[in-house]
């Protein structure tokens, strides 16, 4: 199916009503990136070639609809929102510009705050799904030979991120009293 739909002008390119189901929106993705890896990366030596296209992990945050993209050429997180976000569009990312213009990976960065916490991530436009925010997770595929380990690969990364951060929460309510109680004792000490 075709859904292209390309707006003029300077503003957010939304994907059309038709992708508005969940499902729907994961195939056009599934389907543009695979034109993508068509015209610019089926002879390309960094392009893992034994890897499919496919998403993983949707769900919802906010206004947003949020999927890892797995490729040949790369491990992504998407951010595609349900309506304009309000973020200021470059001119040379517009959708008529862009439409224009050959595939490229990683646009100019956004903070995205998301209740999860601040996220960065780049403008990237499609003429299928509209504008996005892509956030590269992992850009050399060739030491995978199956979706299943790039997957396990980021959990591991996750975990480790996790375990981290579980250490820092640890060890700031501790210091957090500790300057507090040093705070207090000399305030009041004569």
């Amino acid at each position: 199916m075709d859904y292209r739909i390309i707006p003029s002008g300077n503003a957010w390119h939304s994907f059309p009503e038709e992708l508005q189901s969940d499902t729907l929106l994961q195939t056009a993705a599934i389907d543009e990136h695979r034109r993508i890896y068509t015209r610019y990366f089926t002879d390309d030596l960094a392009a893992n070639h034994a890897l499919p296209i496919m998403t993983h992990a949707f769900r919802r945050l906010d206004q947003w609809r949020v999927f890892l993209l797995l490729t040949p050429w790369m491990l992504a997180r998407l951010f595609v929102p349900d309506a304009d976000p309000g973020l200021r569009i470059p001119e040379e990312w517009d959708a008529q510009t862009r439409s224009e213009r050959e595939y490229q990976v990683i646009g100019p960065a956004f903070d995205l705050p998301l209740l999860t916490g601040k996220q960065r991530a780049h403008l990237n436009h499609s003429p299928v799904i509209g504008h996005y925010l892509l956030h590269p997770l992992i850009l050399s595929m060739i030491g995978f030979s199956a979706p299943e380990e790039v997957f396990a690969a980021w959990s591991r990364v996750i975990e480790i991120r996790n375990r981290n951060l579980e250490i820092v929460r640890k060890r700031n309510p501790l210091q957090e009293e500790i300057t507090r109680r040093e705070f207090f004792t000399g305030a009041f000490k004569e």
